[in-house]
């Protein structure tokens, strides 16, 4: 059974501050990464975009070192009926590499070490070749990236934006501190919206979490529920042993996550050994 605050489940929680966003916000997107807790956010809130006539575009940052499952999995949800567009980013930027302490960081998709890709370049990608976006530089840190892209979204369309960021905050303290942070602008009292600050000066948008009070469990549930899509790997994930609390994606250097990088030898073989000679390791 789901969470219980005040009388209200959590599911019944996220419709509730999705249809909150679309009565209020001139434009929204979502930030999708493939993984379980993104991908049931956007889903969710398709299903009340559509109820509510709404359009709603797509952030997906490609790190290229993915499981091809994960890739598999964004295309089902490039698919979702209320999409204006998808934004299938595939540009050089600097990475954390925690499995080596003389590359610290490196750089997806840069041209320089075509060679050593782990994939292809999408061809549905915008990647430096058709490059919209004239504040890009080369190894721009992921993190300035999603603050520059925010600014530029709303440049573009105008009026008030919302970006949908599918965290809970029962994954670390830094995620609770997201939503509890006394500091921070939120919009209407809504505590689990945050006022976005782009180079020291804040913008009109507001990141909004609408499932950071769910659990691992409350996520397979709706999957279950509303007989959603979701990423393929984690069966597999699931199978060779990993419970579903332990199950992490995202790019594969990370602090947390190169310590599940023996998982591609045992679900994708071929991702597993082009993965592990991407990057400088020692």
């Amino acid at each position: 059974m789901p969470k219980i605050y005040l009388k209200k489940n959590v599911l019944d929680a996220a419709f509730e501050r999705l249809e909150f966003i679309f009565d209020h916000f001139d434009n929204i997107y979502f930030s999708v990464s493939g993984g379980k807790d993104s991908s049931v956010m956007v889903q969710l809130a398709n299903m009340v975009a559509k109820k509510k006539n709404r359009k709603f575009d797509v952030l997906y940052i490609d790190f290229e070192a993915q499981y091809r499952l994960t890739i598999d999995h964004v295309y089902e949800l490039k698919q979702l009926s209320q999409i204006r567009d998808f934004y299938h980013i595939a540009l050089p930027m600097a990475l954390r590499n925690a499995v080596s302490i003389l590359q610290p960081k490196w750089i997806c998709w840069e041209e320089e070490s075509k060679d050593l890709w782990v994939r292809d370049l999408p061809s549905d990608s915008i990647n430096m070749n058709n490059n919209p976006f004239p504040w890009f530089r080369k190894g721009e840190e992921f993190e300035d990236f999603i603050l520059e892209f925010a600014d530029w979204y709303q440049k573009k369309y105008g009026g008030l934006v919302a970006c949908g960021v599918g965290i809970r905050s029962d994954e670390s303290l830094n995620r609770f501190r997201t939503i509890t942070f006394d500091g921070k602008i939120v919009y209407d009292n809504k505590r689990w919206t945050t006022k976005i600050k782009c180079n020291d000066r804040y913008i009109d948008v507001f990141n909004f979490y609408p499932i950071y009070d769910w659990r691992t469990e409350d996520i397979w549930g709706a999957v279950s529920k509303f007989d959603l899509k979701y990423n393929q790997v984690y069966e597999l994930m699931y199978k060779n042993g990993l419970s579903i609390h332990e199950q992490r994606l995202c790019q594969p250097y990370g602090d947390d996550q190169k310590n599940g990088l023996d998982q591609f030898k045992a679900l994708e073989y071929d991702t597993w050994s082009k993965v592990v000679n991407r990057v400088n390791r020692c």
